[in-house]
């Protein structure tokens, strides 16, 4: 099983269909993501302990920053919101609030703000403390935020204060103001930390962690090209950070350019969010799908060649519902292959978007210029935000299982390796051990042989002279000495040299050397430094001493020669002996002699090539040369 196999093979334990007890599981997971979709509804943080709450005020329409509209100031409960008469159109309001402050109040005062939306100025009376745009940009509907307005202490008075809020709104479809609080700053200020954590700190975390997951899953995706959910997943993550600029960007450089930008982005999220769930399941992507593509598209000439008003309009009217389509199909595709194919990510994505639904539908529609009461969650920073990080995280999850499983593939195929192993050890000890065995009984049977066909021979030849009358000591003694030079020859191939030639033919010269000064023969042992060589057994010795020995015992008796030379030296092909004799020469074969036909049965038994050059002559005139050319690796005898 390869590594492809092991992959093939969790896509379909994915893909399969999983028992009961898993079904109650699932039910338990989207009941657990309803109840805490619909709590997040009824969800407030505490107002401040202490305080003037200011849930009142005079509302006056604004004609521009500076002056209020033609309209008589009207009461109006907080939270309030307005219409924006168009993208791009200044669209504001003036709200007038009253506090009390006693004169026994200690330390500092301010003003909190828990919620608003896109820019504000704030007076106490008659002062401007604040203004938005000095920390921040107000030109996205879908930022939202808190403050906490410091009043200094010669501007507020014991009494009635004056608390005058200015609202502007110059896109989007409408302009939001919670209700505030005027009281000391200490009780106060621990508040605005927790609305500020929430609605800025919160949405800046996870856009960090976006960027991150965007790149993590871009690498991972370049590992593993097959997979095309990785680099999609960080495509959307990627367009969607662009939504969320204006927390990095500066008043200086944020421009409508810069938001319209922010808002393009979340046709390009959508379009790549249809692909990625069929990638996400292991389905091919229809080939109608490439419609998909006419909505960022679409969306991006607009935002090139058409005013922003129009802009904005096909991006509230066409692209955004667009958009919910898609999205629909996308989440209907994961829906399938959940409830019929089980598969455990797809449950989790879809949980991650109903919970972000049910979070944004009960702020989305203050928006759109319907009426609501509070705006709590940033509508799609933190909801969007959430889903799109478990996305990232269930498929960072699948790669981890992926590398687990090809792990686990690992460790079965190491042991599996070494359980073989151990059974070709073991297997490899018993034919070693058989082998061992039949080696040393054809040793056995070699050396019976060699005995009975040398030593016997001699032996029986004895005891025929024995049972002659005209037998002597003489004869008797010759025989005797012939069959205990032959058994010592055989003792002599049998000593432990491995493969090395030189030394196997060093126990030849102490073997004959004797021999020829019994017969009043001197020895010219030359030998040269030879190389290793492979087959060179006990019995190829055996029959190159045989060899060996008889034509130098026969250069001995019937050379004439004083001194014989015998010649080891390498060749390209093997080893060269040379016996060599200034002798009589003559050597030939003769009739009824077997001396050179043995020399010659010899040779080839162990694929020796055997050559005799003989010039006759007198004792230093002629001589006889035995030459013996042996392979590298010899041959047993036949």
């Amino acid at each position: 099983m390869t590594a492809g196999s092991v992959e093939m093979e969790t896509r379909r334990n994915r893909n399969r269909p999983r028992p009961v007890r898993w079904r109650a599981t699932v039910i338990l997971f989207y009941l657990g993501v309803l109840t805490v979709g619909i709590g997040s509804w009824f969800f407030q943080l505490p107002p401040p302990q202490g305080g003037v709450p200011l849930g009142h005020a005079l509302f006056q329409p604004l004609a521009d920053l500076d002056r209020p509209a033609d309209v008589l100031e009207s009461t109006v409960s907080l939270p309030h919101s307005i219409k924006v008469p168009g993208t791009g159109r200044f669209g504001g309001g003036l709200y007038r609030l009253e506090f009390d402050h006693p004169p026994d109040s200690p330390g500092p005062w301010s003003v909190l703000i828990p919620s608003y939306s896109g820019r504000i100025l704030v007076r106490v009376n008659g002062a401007l403390l604040y203004d938005s745009d000095w920390t921040h940009s107000g030109q996205i509907v879908t930022l939202i935020w808190p403050d906490i307005v410091p009043i200094p202490a010669p501007v507020l008075k014991n009494g009635i204060n004056t608390v005058e809020i200015r609202t502007v709104m110059m896109f989007g479809r409408k302009s939001y103001l919670s209700n505030l609080h005027a009281g000391p700053d200490s009780l106060l200020r621990p508040v605005y930390q927790r609305y500020h954590f929430l609605l800025v700190m919160l949405p800046q975390l996870l856009f960090a962690w976006q960027i991150a997951f965007s790149v993590l899953l871009a690498i991972v995706w370049m590992v593993r090209r097959s997979e095309w959910s990785y680099i999609l997943c960080a495509g959307i993550l990627l367009f969607n950070s662009s939504s969320n600029l204006a927390f990095i960007i500066p008043e200086t450089l944020a421009s409508p350019l810069v938001m319209q930008l922010s808002n393009l982005s979340f046709s390009w999220v959508t379009a790549l969010f249809v692909p990625f769930s069929f990638s996400f399941i292991d389905r091919r992507l229809p080939r109608a799908s490439i419609l998909v593509a006419v909505l960022p598209l679409g969306t991006t000439f607009s935002f090139l060649f058409l005013p922003p008003d129009i802009f904005q309009a096909v991006t509230w009217y066409v692209s955004v519902p667009v958009a919910m389509v898609l999205a629909c199909g996308a989440v209907a595709v994961l829906l399938h292959a959940a409830l019929r194919r089980g598969n455990g990510g797809a449950h989790v994505i879809l949980g991650a978007t109903l919970l972000a639904v049910l979070m944004v539908v009960h702020e989305l529609p203050l928006l759109y210029g319907t009426a609501g009461q509070r705006l709590f969650f940033n509508p799609f920073s933190i909801p969007v935000l959430m889903l799109l990080s478990i996305t990232g995280i269930v498929l960072v999850w699948r790669f981890a299982t992926a590398l687990n499983a090809v792990d686990q593939f690992n460790a079965k195929l190491r042991r599996e390796i070494a359980e073989a192993e151990a059974a070709l050890r073991t297997s490899l000890t018993r034919e070693q051990a058989q082998e061992k065995a039949i080696a040393l009984e054809a040793e056995r049977s070699r050396l019976t042989r060699d005995l009975h066909d040398g030593l016997a021979g001699q032996l029986v030849s004895m005891v025929a002279l024995s049972g002659r009358a005209d037998a002597d000591a003489g004869t008797l003694g010759t025989a005797a000495r012939r069959a205990l030079a032959d058994l010592r020859l055989v003792i002599a191939s049998m000593a432990e040299v491995g493969d090395d030639p030189g030394m196997m033919l060093a126990n030849f010269r102490d073997h004959i050397e004797p021999q020829l000064r019994a017969l009043g023969v001197g020895l010219d042992w030359r030998m040269h430094i030879l190389p290793e060589a492979s087959g060179w057994s006990s019995s190829t010795a055996l029959e190159l001493f045989r060899l060996l020995q008889e034509a130098t015992i026969n250069a001995a008796r019937h050379s004439g020669a004083g001194r014989i030379m015998i010649e080891i030296l390498p060749t390209d092909g093997g080893v060269r002996v040379v016996v060599a004799d200034q002798g009589c020469g003559g050597a030939a074969d003769r009739p009824g002699g077997y001396g050179l036909a043995n020399m010659r049965r010899r040779a080839q038994a162990i694929s020796a090539r055997l050559d005799i050059v003989s010039t006759a002559g007198n004792a230093g005139t002629g001589g006889t040369r035995v030459i013996v050319d042996l392979p590298w690796r010899a041959a047993g005898p036949a």
